[in-house]
């Protein structure tokens, strides 16, 4: 049964005072880059984060864990300088309460400030649903802009053995191709492969495709553009365009899902999730 918010010790706004004082608290020390201990106590396990907005932070939240990487993404953007002001409460008789709250940082080198209306659903003694609310929206939105899209572009030199007699690329090939240049993406914006792998993760292709445009041939130079497309809980679609002397040649997209030592599906590595800047995060209820 769910703690009411009344009872000896205070009123509504009492309880929802301490509360999110708790909760404000614990998210500072964790900007700050402290642990995650004190946000498990106070969130509920199926709690919701909704951030409006176009911006690197936006979208639907579901869950601890999902709402947990949020905040480490707020973090790591602001690389451990934000820092929440509560001032006003607004409280009622029913479950969901306001809380007027600036926010600072230090982002790109410049400090920033913005102020949000938060709407809190409290339920049995913890926080479970939050809908922020900025009051200047195009302010929250630069604030929160992100990094652009992290692309690489590495070269190709086509040899004998990517071609068939008559000196044009196998269509095969291009995955391949796809699949070097992604390595080569997690090199310079993730930390590499081995580092996911010794973090217990590894990325496994569950959908590919590839449009071809015009043939590549033998002595050819081809440029790979490598950008992540869109990025999921515990997915990733990366875009490959390949460009040659004559323009673009062969254009291709491949999905990976994170995957755990057992095989099973698992959350985006924040490392990798980091990576992805301002690729836009799926629809809720893909992966």
């Amino acid at each position: 049964m769910d703690e009411p918010l009344t009872g000896p010790g205070g009123g509504p706004a009492d309880k929802a005072a301490a509360l999110l004082g708790r909760l404000h608290a614990a998210q500072n020390d964790f900007y700050g880059g402290g642990g995650d201990a004190g946000l498990r106590t106070l969130l509920s396990a199926d709690v919701s984060w909704h951030v409006p907005g176009d911006n690197a932070i936006a979208g639907d939240h579901e869950g601890l864990e999902a709402v947990l990487d949020h905040f480490a993404r707020r973090r790591d953007l602001a690389a451990r300088t934000f820092r929440l002001r509560p001032r006003d409460l607004l409280t009622g008789h029913g479950e969901w309460v306001a809380s007027i709250t600036d926010g600072e940082a230090v982002i790109g080198g410049r400090q920033v400030t913005w102020s949000t209306a938060g709407l809190y659903l409290l339920r049995g003694g913890k926080v479970a649903a939050c809908r922020l609310l900025p009051f200047e929206p195009a302010v929250f939105d630069a604030v929160w802009a992100g990094p652009a899209v992290p692309v690489s572009r590495p070269a190709v030199s086509v040899r004998p053995r990517h071609c068939d007699a008559q000196g044009m690329v196998y269509a095969g090939r291009y995955h391949e191709f796809f699949e070097d240049a992604f390595l080569d993406w997690l090199e310079e914006h993730a930390g590499g492969y081995a580092r996911l792998r010794s973090d217990g993760t590894d990325m496994v292709i569950v959908a590919s495709g590839c449009e071809y445009r015009r043939p590549a041939r033998l002595g050819d130079r081809l440029f790979i553009e490598t950008r992540p497309e869109r990025a999921g809980r515990t997915s990733l679609t990366m875009s490959f365009t390949v460009r040659g002397p004559e323009g673009e040649v062969a254009a291709g997209r491949i999905t990976y899902a994170a995957v755990g030592a057992e095989g099973r599906g698992v959350p985006l590595p924040r490392t990798l999730r980091a990576a992805t800047g301002r690729a836009p995060a799926r629809d809720a209820g893909e992966g």
